[in-house]
Order: C-alpha cells, then sequence, then structure tokens
C-alpha cells in the first residue's frame, strides 16, 4: 500500500483528494448502487437474502410510512430492533426519509433509551411487536416495523436531507453519568466512506461480516461501505458473536471475504481463516503477536484507528510481520498532529495529546456546548475550511520520523503504581505475545491496602496446556522490570466486553477475586527476625516471591523512598531501632538484611540521657520574651539606619535651590562608608560588653544568660561581616570579639556562635561557610562551650564543629563533616564525613611548598588594602541607587503630581515608581560587577598560588565583587535570568541549565552543562586554601545532572552527564562517577535505585514552549525587581516622613519616627508575603508539579519574597524568640508549645507539624520540597514534642522524627524515613549516634 501523506513532521495530512468531497448524502449512494445493481444480493441473514432492489423498495415502503407520520428532514428517530435484516432495512428507512437515526444496541435498557431519545429530540422510534411493551413508558411516537410495511396506496414525496444535517446521532457513556450524543453529518459519513475505501479496496465481489453492533459506530464500516460498492452483507445472529470457535468455522463455510473485528476477537480464533481477503481491526490497541499471527501473504490485515466523533475511523496502517504495530497516517483529506496541555503543537517524537481534523470530524455533542468547547477546538493550523474544527481525542500519541503515528494509549489506562509511571497496554502486549494466551486485561485495584496490578487472562481456544502462574511472571520477569510485573493473575474464561467488543474494565474491577497471594515460590523464614522482615516485604511486593538471596533493588524493584519506609517499618521494633538506610544500600540481599537485624546494638550514653520532659520555665519565657520585645524594635531600626542614613542623606542635601546633587551622592556615600566603619564597632562593643563574665557550661533557656547570648548573637548580624571574608581582616575582626587568633591563619568564611570561646593557632586554615557551633539550645538549656584549633590544623568548608572540640596539631577536617561535642581529632589525622572517621593521615597527602613569610610592612599592607577595598567595593554597589533616585525624582516632578498629605496614595505613588527604578538598579549592578571582574581579573588559571601574593589579591577582590553584588542582585538566583548572570561573570553555562543559590563559585573556572540542575545552597567549586597556598581548579558539571540542596562539589570535580548528586551529600573520586549513577551522603554512597518520578512531557520539565519561558520570565522577572522596589519605595516615605518629623520637632524626635517605622515596615514586609502566600497558594498539600507550571512559578515567587523580604527585615530578629513560632502559624506552619527555633528557614508553611517543646538549632530546619527531574515534589514533615534539632541537619519531606528524638549536627533524615522515640541520630544519611 502506497498511502501519500504531506508530511510537515509535526503535522501530518493524508492525501488530497477533493472529488471524495462531493455534495451527496447517504440516501445518493444507496440508491446509485440499487440502481446499478437492482438484482445482487445486498444482506444475508440465515436462509433470508433479499437484493439491492428489494431492500429499495421495501425501506422506502417504511420511508414513506414516517414521512406521513410526521418524520421530516433533519428529524431525529430512534432505532431498536433485534440485530438482522429488518434492522438493517428500518435504518436505510429512516436515512430515505430525510431523518437521522440513533440506534440502541439490543440490550438496552428502557430507561436508557428514554434518557437518550429526550437528549436528542427524537421525533420517535421504531422497534418490533415484541419490544413494543418494554418501552410503553417512553413518551415519544413509537412504531414497529411492521407496521411501517403495511401496503400504501397514496403517493407520498420523501424529504431529501442535506449534506449538513444529521445522518445518525451515537451516544457514549459520559464522565458525569449522562451520556453525550455524537451528532455526524450526511457530509461526514459520505466523505469517509469514499476516502477510508480508497485504501482499504473492498469490492463488489466481497462478502462482508456483519458482526457489529449497530449502536457501535464500526457497524457502519460493515454496512454503508457494502453499500457503496454493492458487496454482500452476512448478518451473524447474536449467538455466532461471542463464540469465537464456531464463528472461525462459519466465516469458512459461508466464504467471508471480509471481515471488521476488534483484535481481541481475531485473538481467539483458533486457526486462520484462509477466505478472509481483508481483516480490518480497529477499536483497541492492536498487540504484535497478533500482526505475527494473522499478516500472512493472502490476507490484507488493516489497523484503523478513530473516536466516534471523527466518523468511525480517521486513520490507517497495513499491516506487516516484522514491522512495529502503529495507527499509520491519516486517511485522504484527514489530519492529525500532537499537542501539549497548553494546546501547543509538539514536535516529531514528542508524546502528546493526539488531535484529528479534516472533513468528517464532528460538530461537537448535542446540546453540549460547554464539552464541545473543550474537546473540538479551533484549529490554528488550518489551511482550508474543513480543517477549522480540531479533536482532542484524549489519547496519548507520537508521530516518529516516518510520519507513523504511534498510539500510546489513554491518558487514563496510565497507573501509578510504587512511584512508577506504567502504561497497562505494554504489560498486556506482554501477556498477550506468551503462547496459549488468548486475551490479558491488567487493571489497578487496591486489595489489602495496596495498590496491586491484577492481570485477567483468557487462554486460547485450542491452547495445549494449562497456563502456569510461575511461568507466566518468570516471562514476564525477562521483559518488564519488577514493578510491573502483576502481583495476581486470574485466569477466566472469558474476558467481559461492552457493546463495541471492548474489554469491560469496569467489570473487572468490581469482579470478585479467586486468585490468593501465592508464596510457594518464597523462601519459608527460619527466625523472628526474617518473618518480619518477609512480612513487611510482602506489604511492599505483593505476591512477589521473597527469597532470602534476592537482591532488593534489583530482583524485588525497591528503590530510595522504598528502601526508607522497609527501614522505617522495622524501627517500629525496637530491637531493631540501630537499622540505617545506610546498611540496607550496603547489605542489598534479603538474607544480609536479616543478618543485620540480628546484630546487637553498641550501647550509647543517650540512652540515658533521652526520653526526659524538660518543662521550660514560664516565668523565665515571659520575661525573656517581654525583654526581646523591647530591644527587637532596636535592632530593626539600627539595621534600616544603615540603608536610611545615606538616603535620608540624599534627599536632606537636594532639597534647596543650592544643593548639588553631585555633593549630595558624595556625601551620601561618606555616610553610607561611615555607618558601615560604626555598625562594626557597635556590634564589637556591645557583643562584648554582654558575654563579660559568661563562659562555658549550661544555662537555662529564656534566662538571663540566653538573653545575653541572644542579644550580643542578633547585634552581631548589624555588621557586614561578608566585606571581611577572605581576607585578615576577618582575623581582626575575631579577635575584637573576643576570638584567640593566632599568626597567618586563613579564614574564608566563618559562623561563629560564641567567639569569646574561641581559640584558633597558628597557621590554622578554615574554607567556606563553616559552622562553629559552640552555642546551641538541647533539652531547655543553652549549651556553651569551647572550639580549640592547634597549629596548622584545617577545617574544610561546610564543615561544622561542635562546643568541646580540638583539633591537635596537623588535624584534618574534610568539608562537609561534622566534629560533634567533646571530640578530639587528634594530630596529623585526616576526619571525614557525618558521623566524622578517620579515613588517613596527613602523610597521605600529597605535600605542600613551605608556607610564605609574611613580613610585617606586608600583613600591614594587607589591611589597609583590604580595609580600602572593601570599602570601594561597598561604595560600587551602593552607587546604582542614585540613579534610581535620579529616576524617581524626575518622575516625580515631571510625570506625577500626588497630594503628600495623602499618606496611602503616596506610599502606593512612591511603590509603583520604585519598581522601574529598582529594575534599573539591578541592570546597573549587575553590569557594573561583569565588567570589574573582567577588568580586576581578566584571566585566571589552574595552579596553586600564595594567599600573600598577587594572584590571591586580584582573586579576592573578584570574588568580594561577586558577594557584595548579590547583596542587590541575590532575587537573580533560582530564576530564568540566573544563567545569563552566570556567563556574564565567565562561567560557561550550557542551555536551559537551572541554578539557585550557588556559592563558593569561581566563575571562570566552572562549566555547567545543557540542562544541568544546582539546587539551593551548593557549594559549587569553591577554592581549597590550605598552608598559605590557594589552589585553584576546574569544576565541570555534565548534561542533565542534578546537584542537590546543600551538597558540597568540591573544585576540581568532574560529575558525568545524567548524574544526581543528593541532598547534603558530597561526590566521590571522578574515577568512580559514571552517567546515570545516582550518589548520596557524606562521605558518598552509590544508590542502587532511587525513586523515579512522575512523568511528565519534556514541555513542562526540560523544553519549554516560547510562550512558556515568556510567562516565567515576567512572572520572575517581578519577584526579583518587586522587593528592592519596596526597600527604595518605602525607604522614600520613611526619609521623607523623618525630615518631616526633624524639621517640626527635634532629632530625638527623628530618630524615635526612624524606630517606629523600622519596626512598621518590618511587620508590614510579614504581613505583605503573608497575605501573598494565601490568596495565590492557599494551602499546600503534598503533590508533584512540573517546573514550567504556574503553581511552582508561584511557590517559588512566595519563597523569594518570604526570604529577601519577610526574613531579613523581620523574623531574623524573632529567632530565638517565643514569639517567632505565633507568626510561622500565621504563615500555616502548625507548631507546639514551647518550641525554640533560632531558624525561620520553612517554605511549604502547611506541611510542617512540629510538636511542644522542639528546639531546632541554627541552619537546621524541614525540606518540605525537591526539584529532583525537574519535578517539585512537596511532602509532610512530622517532627514530635522534645525533639532536638541540632545544626545544619535537614528533615526530608515524607519523615517523621517522633517524640524525643535528637538529630545531631549535619544529619539528614531521607524522604519517607521514620526517626524512632527516644533515641540520637547523626549523619548524611542518619545513622544511630553513639557519642563516645
Amino acid at each position: 500500500m502506497n498511502q501519500c501523506v504531506m508530511n510537515a513532521k509535526n503535522i501530518i495530512r493524508g492525501k488530497h483528494h477533493p472529488e471524495f468531497l462531493q455534495n451527496e448524502v447517504l440516501t445518493d449512494i444507496f440508491i446509485q448502487t440499487a440502481q446499478r445493481l437492482p438484482e445482487k444480493i445486498a444482506l444475508i441473514e440465515a436462509d433470508q437474502t433479499i437484493s439491492y432492489g428489494e431492500l429499495y423498495q421495501q425501506a422506502q415502503l417504511m420511508a414513506k410510512h414516517l414521512t406521513l407520520k410526521g418524520v421530516k428532514a433533519g428529524d431525529i428517530v430512534g432505532l431498536w430492533l433485534p440485530r438482522g435484516i429488518e434492522l438493517l432495512k428500518s435504518q436505510l428507512a429512516i436515512c430515505l426519509s430525510g431523518a437521522a437515526w440513533l440506534p440502541f444496541d439490543m440490550d438496552t435498557p428502557a430507561d436508557r433509551i428514554a434518557v437518550c431519545l429526550e437528549d436528542a429530540a427524537a421525533v420517535g422510534m421504531i422497534t418490533t411487536d415484541e419490544w413494543y411493551e418494554h418501552v410503553l413508558e417512553v413518551p415519544q411516537s413509537k412504531w414497529t416495523n411492521t407496521e411501517l410495511q403495511k401496503t400504501l396506496h397514496e403517493t407520498v414525496e420523501l424529504a431529501k436531507s442535506t449534506p449538513e444535517q444529521p445522518a445518525y446521532i451515537i451516544y457514549t457513556s459520559g464522565s458525569t453519568g449522562k451520556p453525550k450524543g455524537i451528532v455526524i453529518t450526511q457530509k461526514n459519513i459520505c466523505h469517509f466512506l469514499r476516502s477510508e475505501n480508497s485504501i482499504l479496496g473492498i469490492q463488489e465481489q466481497d462478502k462482508v461480516y456483519q458482526g457489529f453492533s449497530v449502536a457501535f459506530d464500526m457497524s457502519f464500516e460493515e454496512i454503508w461501505l457494502s453499500y457503496l460498492v454493492g458487496a454482500t452483507l452476512w448478518i451473524a445472529p447474536k449467538s455466532l458473536v461471542s463464540d469465537p470457535e464456531r464463528l472461525c468455522k462459519t466465516l469458512q463455510q459461508e466464504q467471508i471475504s471480509v471481515l471488521h473485528a476488534v483484535p481481541t476477537l481475531l485473538a481467539l480464533f483458533p486457526e486462520d481463516v484462509a477466505n478472509l481477503r481483508i481483516i480490518n481491526l480497529g477499536g483497541e490497541m492492536c498487540p504484535d503477536s497478533l500482526v505475527e499471527r494473522w499478516a500472512l501473504p493472502h490476507h490484507q490485515m488493516f489497523n484503523t484507528y478513530g473516536p466516534t466523533e471523527t466518523t468511525v475511523s480517521a486513520s490507517l496502517e497495513l499491516l506487516q510481520q516484522g514491522k512495529p504495530v502503529t495507527i499509520g497516517k491519516p486517511l485522504p483529506n484527514y489530519g492529525m498532529l500532537v499537542i501539549n496541555a497548553d494546546r501547543e503543537l509538539l514536535a516529531q517524537g514528542e508524546t502528546g495529546e493526539l488531535c484529528i481534523f479534516g472533513p468528517s470530524v464532528a460538530q461537537g455533542y448535542l446540546g453540549r456546548p460547554d464539552l464541545t468547547a473543550d474537546k473540538f477546538i479551533q484549529n490554528p493550523w488550518a489551511t482550508n475550511p474543513d480543517e477549522e474544527s480540531l479533536y482532542r481525542t484524549g489519547d496519548l500519541a507520537k508521530i516518529d520520523e516516518f510520519g507513523q503515528v504511534h498510539c500510546l494509549g489513554r491518558a487514563d489506562d496510565q497507573v501509578k503504581i510504587r512511584g512508577f509511571r506504567v502504561e497497562l497496554g505494554e504489560i498486556e502486549a506482554a501477556l498477550c505475545d506468551l503462547d496459549g494466551i488468548g486475551t490479558a486485561a491488567v487493571i489497578l485495584r487496591n486489595e489489602d491496602g495496596i495498590d496491586q496490578l491484577i492481570a485477567f487472562i483468557a487462554a486460547e481456544i485450542d491452547a495445549k496446556q494449562s497456563i502456569e502462574i510461575k511461568q507466566l511472571r518468570h516471562h514476564l520477569g525477562q521483559r518488564l522490570p519488577p514493578y510491573m510485573v502483576p502481583n495476581r493473575f486470574e485466569i477466566i474464561e472469558e474476558v467481559p466486553r461492552l457493546l463495541s467488543g471492548k474489554i469491560d474494565r469496569k467489570a473487572l474491577k468490581a469482579r470478585p477475586l479467586t486468585s490468593v497471594v501465592d508464596r510457594s515460590e518464597s523462601d519459608q523464614p527460619q527466625n523472628e527476625a526474617e518473618e518480619i522482615l518477609f512480612e513487611i516485604l510482602n506489604r511492599l511486593f505483593p505476591n512477589l516471591p521473597i527469597k532470602l538471596d534476592a537482591d532488593f533493588f534489583e530482583d524485588l524493584g525497591g528503590h530510595s523512598l522504598l528502601a526508607a519506609v522497609l527501614i522505617s517499618n522495622l524501627r517500629e521494633h525496637p530491637e531493631y531501632s540501630h537499622l540505617t538506610i545506610q546498611s540496607l544500600y550496603q547489605a542489598r540481599r534479603v538474607g544480609a538484611i536479616a543478618a543485620l537485624m540480628l546484630e546487637q546494638p553498641e550501647p550509647s550514653i543517650f540512652d540515658s540521657q533521652i526520653g526526659q520532659d524538660n518543662p521550660r520555665n514560664q516565668t523565665y519565657k515571659w520575661l525573656c520574651g517581654i525583654a526581646q520585645v523591647i530591644t527587637i524594635p532596636v535592632l530593626i531600626s539600627i539595621n534600616i539606619m544603615q540603608w536610611l542614613a545615606p538616603f535620608f542623606t540624599y534627599h536632606y542635601f537636594t532639597g534647596g535651590a543650592r544643593d548639588s546633587i553631585p555633593s549630595a551622592i558624595l556625601l551620601s556615600l561618606l555616610v553610607y562608608v561611615s555607618v558601615i566603619i560604626a555598625s562594626f564597632a557597635l556590634s564589637i562593643t556591645v557583643k562584648r560588653a554582654l558575654m563579660v563574665g559568661v563562659g562555658a557550661g549550661r544555662y537555662p533557656l529564656w534566662g538571663m544568660t540566653y538573653f545575653r547570648w541572644w542579644l550580643a548573637d542578633r547585634i552581631s548580624s548589624i555588621s557586614p561581616v561578608y566585606l571581611l571574608s577572605g581576607s585578615t581582616l576577618l582575623n581582626l575582626y575575631l579577635k575584637a570579639l573576643g576570638a584567640k587568633i593566632g599568626h597567618d591563619v586563613s579564614i574564608s568564611s566563618v559562623h561563629i556562635r560564641m567567639p569569646s570561646l574561641l581559640t584558633i593557632e597558628d597557621g590554622v586554615s578554615l574554607g567556606s561557610q563553616v559552622n562553629l557551633e559552640n552555642a546551641k539550645v538541647e533539652h531547655g538549656h543553652l549549651v556553651l562551650g569551647s572550639i580549640h584549633l592547634k597549629r596548622d590544623s584545617y577545617v574544610g568548608s561546610y564543615a561544622v564543629l561542635e562546643e568541646n572540640t580540638v583539633l591537635e596539631e596537623t588535624a584534618h577536617v574534610n568539608a562537609l563533616t561534622a566534629i560533634e561535642y567533646d571530640t578530639t581529632v587528634p594530630a596529623g589525622e585526616i576526619w571525614d564525613g557525618t558521623p566524622a572517621k578517620k579515613i588517613g593521615h596527613v602523610d597521605q597527602l600529597e605535600q605542600l611548598a613551605p608556607r610564605p613569610k609574611l613580613s610585617l610592612m606586608r600583613k600591614v599592607s594587607e589591611y589597609v588594602y583590604y580595609g580600602v577595598s572593601a570599602l570601594i567595593i561597598a561604595c560600587i554597589f551602593f552607587i546604582p541607587i542614585f540613579p534610581s533616585f535620579l529616576l524617581v525624582d524626575w518622575l516625580d516632578v515631571n510625570v506625577f503630581n500626588i497630594d503628600p498629605n495623602n499618606h496611602i496614595q503616596t506610599a502606593l505613588y512612591y511603590f509603583l515608581l520604585a519598581i522601574p527604578a529598582s529594575a534599573m538598579m539591578m541592570i546597573i549592578t549587575a553590569l557594573i560587577s561583569s565588567a570589574l571582574r573582567k577588568i580586576v581579573l581578566p584571566r585566571l588559571e589552574v595552579g596553586t598560588y600564595a594567599i600573600h601574593g598577587a594572584t590571591y589579591y586580584r582573586k579576592w577582590f573578584a570574588a568580594q565583587i561577586l558577594e557584595t553584588s548579590l547583596q542587590t542582585l541575590h532575587g537573580l538566583f533560582a530564576t530564568i535570568y540566573a544563567p545569563t548572570w552566570f556567563r556574564m561573570l565567565g562561567a560557561k553555562v550550557g542551555k536551559n541549565t537551572e541554578i539557585s543559590t550557588a556559592t563558593g563559585v569561581i566563575p571562570e573556572m566552572l562549566t555547567l552543562g545543557e540542562e544541568s540542575f544546582i539546587a539551593d545552597a551548593v557549594m559549587l567549586g569553591d577554592e581549597e586554601i590550605k598552608g598559605g597556598w590557594m589552589s585553584l581548579k576546574s569544576t565541570k558539571i555534565g548534561h542533565r545532572s542534578f546537584v542537590g540542596n546543600s551538597a558540597y562539589i568540591a573544585d576540581g570535580t568532574v560529575l558525568p552527564d545524567n548524574i544526581l548528586i543528593g541532598v547534603q551529600s558530597k561526590t566521590p573520586d571522578n574515577r568512580e562517577m559514571y552517567s546515570g549513577q545516582t550518589w548520596f551522603g557524606s562521605p558518598a554512597l552509590l544508590l542502587p535505585a532511587r525513586e523515579a518520578a512522575e512523568k511528565y512531557p519534556d514541555y513542562l520539565t526540560f523544553k519549554p514552549s516560547l510562550k512558556r519561558r515568556f510567562m516565567r520570565a515576567f512572572i520572575e522577572g517581578l519577584r526579583i525587581v518587586l522587593p528592592a522596589a519596596l526597600a527604595i519605595g518605602v525607604g522614600y516615605m520613611i526619609v521623607l516622613e523623618v525630615i518631616d518629623v526633624i524639621n517640626n520637632y527635634t532629632i530625638p524626635m527623628g530618630l524615635l519616627a526612624l524606630t517606629l517605622a523600622g519596626l512598621l515596615y518590618g511587620v508590614g514586609c510579614f504581613i505583605i508575603v503573608a497575605l501573598l502566600k494565601w490568596i495565590l497558594i492557599g494551602r499546600y498539600q503534598p503533590r508533584s508539579a512540573p517546573m514550567w507550571t504556574m503553581f511552582v512559578w508561584l511557590s517559588e515567587g512566595i519563597t523569594s519574597l518570604y526570604e529577601s523580604v519577610a526574613i531579613p527585615n523581620f523574623l531574623n530578629y524573632l529567632r530565638g524568640t517565643p514569639m517567632l513560632p505565633f507568626f510561622l502559624r500565621i504563615l500555616g506552619v502548625r507548631i507546639g508549645k514551647d518550641v525554640y527555633m533560632d531558624t525561620a528557614d520553612i517554605t511549604e508553611f502547611d506541611c510542617v507539624d512540629i510538636g511542644d517543646r522542639a528546639e531546632f538549632n541554627s541552619f537546621s530546619g524541614p525540606q518540605t520540597h525537591l526539584f529532583e527531574d525537574r519535578i517539585m515534589k512537596i511532602g509532610q514533615v512530622n517532627v514530635g514534642s522534645d525533639v532536638v534539632v541540632n545544626a545544619r541537619s535537614i528533615i526530608l519531606y515524607n519523615a517523621n522524627v517522633s517524640h524525643h528524638a535528637v538529630l545531631g549536627p549535619l544529619t539528614l533524615v531521607m524522604k519517607g524515613e521514620n526517626i524512632p522515640a527516644k533515641s540520637a541520630w547523626i549523619g548524611s544519611p542518619a545513622v544511630p549516634w553513639k557519642h563516645k
């Protein structure tokens, strides 16, 4: 067959045949044949035959009777008769009268007949004398076939319908329960007949089997294609249709040459029917096995596809052995294309919804304009009027490179089981390919509280042996992944079918199961541990054989989430509470897991300490809370004064006629520099004063010592310490705060809670964002302790050291490593991971050159260089605010005229003015930072450089440019603009890359592959500084690789393509990583399998449309600009009001007004974010959403505003106070009484539940979503009462931390994991905490 197709790759059209579009109706087609072949046998029913001439005369008589009874052209007439000649004669009579038929199957209940007749506004119905009494209650007129054939003596002129009038109406089931009527016009059906037969080739000499019910539109292929060419129809009795073996023999005896059938009927035939010239299949998916069996040289075997809405069929393909089964190409004059959920055209090869257009597409549903508008849409790709309507089929499909359409099943035939998306049709096809199986149907049913795949199987008629379930499972296991092998197999005599011949899946879902869960292949448990393990595994993998040598991942089909569920279930038994996910990954086999269960854990000192109730002193709590309420406005006013002071100066000196703008800018910068210096002086002075006399020890939470420590900690945050990072000035600052710092100490950046208890000896090196957590809250007490880093020791980036820890000389703590409290790392040892363990000795490391000598002159020069540079950089990035001022002032004077007495109007006015001003400020800042980096550091090469040399100084200056610019541009992260920003800085960034909050970046050394994803707070390729030397290495992230939140990617790392690094994890050696792997934890652990993400089309994940890119760019542009606009607008309002207060009253009154304004601004920021959250999102629920959807953009927008507006301007000051839980409750977090939170880092607020007296230390918290595979997965996090969460610990979604549990520093609770009550855990992933 050579079916010519116009192929535009993603829009395919059948061959253009204008001659198939004639100005005709079905009556014309039949009459032409009857006049041409009056003696030819038209219909055969048992021993009765009728010629075309006789059929025409008898149907014409009935049509005249109908006309006399008032039936007119365009009317609807019901048709309910038994199959046979009388039925087809009545159908033709309705057609000859000019009316349209509304057919009902012979088994249709009278109630449904009445509903459809009323819905269609039918004028009456034709039935038989025997069935008449069953429809007595039907209000429409009823005529019997016998009364319509009585002799007529009068002349009656028959009306003729037009091509636009209906030919028939088919009713199908509706999702609401009400059937929906599909109107097919005369033009639709006449065009279809000529179009399809031009390919099928049914001829006058053919004898065509007629077996479909007239209520199913495939019957019109049988009937009216025969009428078109003058073939003979052999009408099968009802008893024969349901008996495949007898039907097969009858087709041979009657020498039938054309068979229209559904594939499942043909599959039941016990032998070949050699006389069949044409086999035309349709109505359901055709399995490959059927093609191999029936696509023989003496048959032409076709596969047709088309919903009723497009008139029987729309595409057709000649099937051949060895070729994949498709639904072919469109029939002549038809067209097909594939769209996504936004109705955008998809490219060739992409999966989406199949749509059909052409002259035979129906006009819509009868009386259902809403449904019609949804399914029949305007075709923007139409090339002529007959293509203007586009029908959405609801079927998943793709177009291959040959223009063949592959139908992938209904969207609702796709189910999810154990986290995997499964096409039921794929399993059915695999079953049907096995010998002895005639028909197979697979459904998803909930049995025993677990979703299970159930396969219903009917054997072939001539099956030589019975079906063996074990053999079935074995064969499917060879072909399909374990999760796709059905849990149960039901052997049944016959698969139930609908009238159309399709499988009745609803009946199968309701059918009682007879098979029992087969455990015969499972090993028998030999002890209590194995019994418990087998019982849990049987629940997770119902009906899979559980063997001791079975691999949890490869044999049972487990993945990361199921591993967490298994371990959590085992931990419910106290004797197995020591089991870890990490140990399961290492054991893997069921027998090895059982052996782990029998191991006795070492006793922990926590056993006697955990589980004690620690009631809070309510008096302390109230007194501390009152003191904090008094001091917080002062803290806010001090902070707001830092950026309002330059505002104030500029506006104060630009109000008069003699004032000069350049002078005002210069004075503002001078004030800005003074404020920076003053903030350092204030934080040092106040913090030292507050901490006088406070030493290591345990102090009651909310007590006086706690309040002093809290205030000192908050006051230190007012100074911009980031300006000092990586410079020797940071050492001076820490000394000023009370720390003991030796010579030649190198600190990149550090978070220290109690500087006065810190000792760092000569030659120590600290990496980036090291947490020295020598202050924490646990069990109702503030715990303070010392940290002592001895000579030449080293602490890597992202490491955490708790109180009372000592690093002996040359001790080495690797990056992303946690040193728990009361721990000493011996001299020269290398410790790594969480919990930290010795992995080697420094002698094994590559030896560095001797530390460069630092002269006094160079030391002093460095202080001057770093100090002056820091202030210059700060000023450079404050300068872009001035063009914003000028723009606002110009708009104020030249465009707007606002009444200054109307404060609400004025506030809105300044906010609107600030939007273009803040956008301009962002652009200028980005351009300045990009240009300065290229000037200061034109070229950076891999190598090792002294930290007291010119390359380090320039690199430090360039790094500070990036860090300082991010104070303004931090909103760029996690947006569509982030990759462009990184390219401007010098990084090599591939297309469609996503970058959240990456830190430690050296842009010139960074390469990000196409479609890679960098999540939040990733330390990405920062330089290593050790022993007075800085080493720089290139870092490369492969295509489509994913780096999880808070992960550490060392410089020099080369990630292969399509690799995943988990949350709070680091990478192994480059030589150990291969494409497609998943690495997790610290130290890195290879995951055998991880949970599969829900399948979403590429246009929602990796390949969005231009429209989606534009929408996201617009929303994220607002998200970037609005926080700065709010600050500028409010700044204007406050400054102008304070100037008035100072002019009218006194400076102290102005300061009071500033304090109140700052407090109101902070509270206002929180209220704005809370309102936006409830208006735009409402209540968060566990869900999945692909990245390129509106929900994700809005959710990420709320998170960004929360982190950039609500936290820094308000909630940060409430950390460690009794007030913070109250405000988090407003956002939707469920928090119990007396909860201590030194963090506000929560995103999907409603998905967090925290019990009474829980304690969260700094940088810890629940993480309620992940973005793996570019799908935002949100889940619940539950934290019980009296839980202690230490610094930098993360609890992933769907995890549960039970009452009185303790999580150590840098701990990760995996998704789906359950931490048992009264237990202590540490590590990434978490393991029992055995503190020694």
